[in-house]
């Protein structure tokens, strides 16, 4: 079910309050909260990928909750209105820690940004005159950076209000996540688990705690010593399997039924417990921009180097299969669990440790087999695309010097023709390329021009058409275009690289650049595994 003008898409914010306010469309997701309240567990740790909606289920939780706001009439016609529960709304006091916006640039940064957090809570749920002493301190020290004071307000909040708060952490793991390899990442993951241990554990002065992210790390960690936890990440069923993301009869009421063939091609697949998702972030952007057609949207919003940087080579050979033109699964064991210390490295980091870490983030999904093993694979067409382009990211992150190189001399298009058809051939036959999708080699040519620095635009509309890729440089501007031959022979992919440059004309994907003073080439590549073949024209004006 959803509320709201189904043609008014927010796809920026994660704020219930604008979703209701501004009538924008919201699908009801406000089962998450009779789940929470009814969850016997003192804390409730939801593991799930980036962009599904973790964010915004925090932000609705803390509306529904929060004492110093009404908020009733925002759920009116939602789920959560009907149920019993609803007696709860506006009822706690709520302190709500985001992390997502955090400074991860340095310890010092976090500290501060920490702080300010803190403070901003102390002045929106305490009296100031009335504070205790270690809280009028830390106000009057703005060098007290003491992890420990969380615990502190929450106490003091307690103690007020006569009722425990709900404490909300969203992206609990983010900051560890994104410093993993920082000098001072000791540090940093030592603040991060000194504030959440001292109030999650030992006298507890909260009613409840959620929190959110993408990963569980180990319990020798963050979670050491606690034993009112209770995880619920991707591969445990439970209640909470449909309450992040979209399902399939959500995605029915609002993709018209000639798109959803597409639309489950690209983005479905993505499974936690036992429910399979869409990828509702994507989806969203579909529906806002259905002219622009299916797009890797998820790819686009970041992400993804830390798995680049562990893969190996046995590693980047199942994914070459996974790519393949056969749905491949690759039997592995998962753990419900990471080690942070071990994605530091490729060399410490495990088979289980990768597949766990890609299926946790949503590049990979899975099905049980028994105990902890499970078959995993690429889930979807958009997760394919960004596979693609680790794997590019692992593999050649030196070729753009050679590149570089080949394109300074595209002003003699035959010359440069030959080089960029040697160059392109030797790297997929470096890779043991076998693909025969045009998408595929789209994917690895873009990877590389991206690398060089220039001005990329990809599958975009222009002229009659959607063009495959369009570039800028100081010096020259540039459309391509990729066939995919049906044989390797030299005739063969001589004719597909002419048909591409005769689809550039044909559909006039110069159009956007007709104007610009610099020289602009239309490019053709025909590939077929192994061997491509490069042609190329000067555009006359």
């Amino acid at each position: 079910m959803f509320v709201g003008d189904r043609n008014r898409i927010n796809i920026t914010s994660s704020v219930f309050s604008r979703f209701i306010e501004g009538n924008c469309l919201y699908v009801d997701k406000t089962a998450f909260i009779e789940h929470v309240l009814q969850d016997a567990s003192d804390v409730l740790l939801f593991t799930r990928p980036r962009r599904m909606g973790k964010s915004l289920n925090m932000n609705t939780l803390a509306t529904f909750l929060d004492c110093k706001q009404d908020t009733a009439h925002m759920f009116k016609g939602l789920y959560i209105e009907t149920n019993p529960l609803f007696s709860q709304v506006n009822q706690h006091p709520v302190v709500y820690l985001d992390f997502v916006n955090l400074d991860s640039s340095n310890l010092t940064g976090l500290q501060q940004s920490f702080r300010n957090q803190i403070l901003g809570i102390i002045e929106r749920l305490l009296d100031l005159d009335e504070l205790n002493l270690i809280l009028k301190n830390y106000i009057n020290n703005p060098m007290d950076y003491s992890p420990a004071i969380l615990s502190s307000v929450m106490r003091a909040i307690a103690e007020t209000h006569k009722k425990k708060p709900y404490l909300i952490v969203d992206e609990y793991d983010k900051i560890i996540m994104d410093t993993l390899n920082h000098k001072e990442s000791d540090e940093i993951k030592g603040f991060i688990v000194n504030a959440l241990q001292n109030v999650l554990k030992g006298e507890t002065y909260f009613n409840k705690a959620v929190l959110t992210g993408v990963t569980r790390t180990t319990k020798e960690s963050l979670f050491s010593t606690l034993n009112n936890l209770e995880v619920y990440d991707v591969l445990k069923p439970s209640v909470y399997d449909a309450d992040f993301s979209l399902t399939e009869s959500e995605l029915l009421e609002l993709v018209p039924e000639s798109e959803i063939a597409g639309v489950r091609e690209w983005y479905n697949n993505m499974r936690v417990g036992n429910e399979w998702l869409y990828n509702i972030y994507s989806v969203m952007n579909y529906l806002r921009n259905p002219e622009q057609g299916l797009m890797g949207y998820w790819s686009m919003s970041g992400g993804g180097g830390l798995l680049s940087s562990l893969l190996t080579e046995p590693r980047i050979n199942i994914i070459n299969k996974m790519l393949g033109a056969e749905a491949y699964r690759h039997v592995t064991i998962l753990d419900h669990q990471l080690n942070m210390e071990h994605l530091k490295d490729v060399s410490r980091c495990s088979d289980i440790s990768f597949y766990t870490l890609a299926v946790q983030a949503g590049y990979l999904s899975f099905e049980p087999v028994c105990a902890n093993e499970f078959r995993v694979f690429i889930p979807n067409m958009e997760a394919k695309r960004v596979w693609a382009r680790l794997l590019l990211d692992a593999r050649y992150k030196d070729a753009e010097g050679g590149l570089y190189t080949i394109f300074a001399s595209i002003a003699d298009v035959e010359e440069f023709s030959g080089q960029l058809t040697e160059f392109v051939s030797m790297v997929l036959s470096y890779n043991d390329f076998k693909a025969r999708a045009e998408w595929v080699y789209h994917v690895f040519f873009l990877g590389m021009v991206y690398s060089l620095g220039y001005e990329c635009k990809s599958n975009l509309e222009a002229g009659l058409g959607r063009f495959d890729i369009m570039l800028k440089s100081r010096t020259f501007c540039a459309v391509i275009e990729f066939k995919a031959s049906k044989s390797s022979s030299a005739a063969a992919l001589q004719k597909g690289a002419e048909e591409a440059i005769a689809q550039i004309d044909r559909k006039e994907y110069w159009h956007e650049l007709q104007n610009s003073p610099l020289p602009l080439y239309k490019i053709g590549i025909a590939c077929h595994g192994k061997k491509c073949l490069v042609k190329t024209l000067l555009h006359k004006r």
